[in-house]
């Protein structure tokens, strides 16, 4: 599988997401799903936007969406050099280092940003985590997924309430544990909050992992940085941790270059009963 994750990104990173925006940028994207699914939320998220701006900021999302699927193919087949010689710089590393140094445990919030498998390569090589994840449907792809995400000691689980007690097991343990706070999560595990303006259902695990275990939260996600290379961002948690404040400080994080969210997920699948399913 490696092999073949490799033959189809041939390309070093920085000069295939260059061919990726030029390929992109005479490409029928408007007829893909995928992209009609960006424009609904970048409609949702960003109101305030006139339709010029609209259409530009899917189009660019869209196309730094494909290039995150090339990072992605890129990290599960490449040796830790290459990748790593990719990441720029890291901010707020202090962040990070800080409680690991501390050995009494770390919560980690990913959010969608880019390729989720590179950042969690970059977290993998500095401390083992446990994690959770939603197995993928080829199941070659996910045993080769899952071998990834669990080198140097982490541990990956199903997202469910096994994978849930895992967790906070895990955590209870005083390892670091890592789960991405926006995907809606199952019924049963959430609650409806604002995220961009709109009620969106939202994990509130990591929220009461946070409160019950009194351990440190910080949010992390990979981003665009200068020369087509990357950089990882890490923010502090707020004081008082709840599911609406881990959606404002999420929020605050992508709006700083919209552009490198995962606008292509269905967020507002699950609405409440007064509003309607936009997709």
């Amino acid at each position: 599988m490696r092999f073949f994750l490799f033959l189809i990104s041939p390309l070093p990173l920085m000069p295939a997401k260059t061919a990726i925006r030029k390929l992109a940028a005479v490409l029928p994207i408007k007829l893909f799903t995928s992209y009609k699914v960006t424009l609904t939320n970048i409609k949702l998220s960003f109101s305030y936007l006139n339709e010029t701006e609209t259409l530009k900021l899917a189009k660019e999302s869209y196309i730094e969406s494909l290039c995150s699927l090339y990072e992605t193919l890129y990290t599960l087949s490449r040796s830790p050099k290459a990748i790593s010689k990719n990441i720029l710089r890291v901010d707020n590393k202090y962040l990070f280092s800080e409680p690991l140094k501390a050995d009494n445990g770390l919560i980690l919030s990913g959010i969608h940003n880019r390729s989720v498998d590179m950042l969690l390569f970059w977290i993998n090589s500095q401390t083992p985590t446990v994690g959770v994840y939603k197995p993928l449907k080829n199941r070659l792809l996910d045993i080769h997924v899952k071998k990834q995400r669990e080198q140097l000691g982490s541990k990956i689980f199903t997202t469910s309430y096994k994978g849930v007690k895992e967790l906070f097991k895990a955590i209870s343990k005083n390892k670091v544990i890592i789960m991405a706070s926006d995907q809606v999560p199952q019924d049963g595990m959430g609650e409806y909050v604002n995220f961009f303006g709109r009620k969106a259902y939202t994990t509130t695990l990591v929220p009461s992992l946070a409160n019950k275990t009194s351990k440190p939260l910080v949010f992390i996600g990979l981003f665009s940085a200068e020369k087509n290379s990357l950089k990882i961002s890490i923010t502090k948690s707020p004081k008082e941790i709840s599911a609406e404040t881990m959606n404002l400080t999420m929020q605050k994080m992508i709006s700083k270059n919209p552009k490198d969210y995962s606008w292509e997920y269905k967020r507002f699948k699950k609405p409440p009963t007064d509003l309607k399913n936009p997709y």
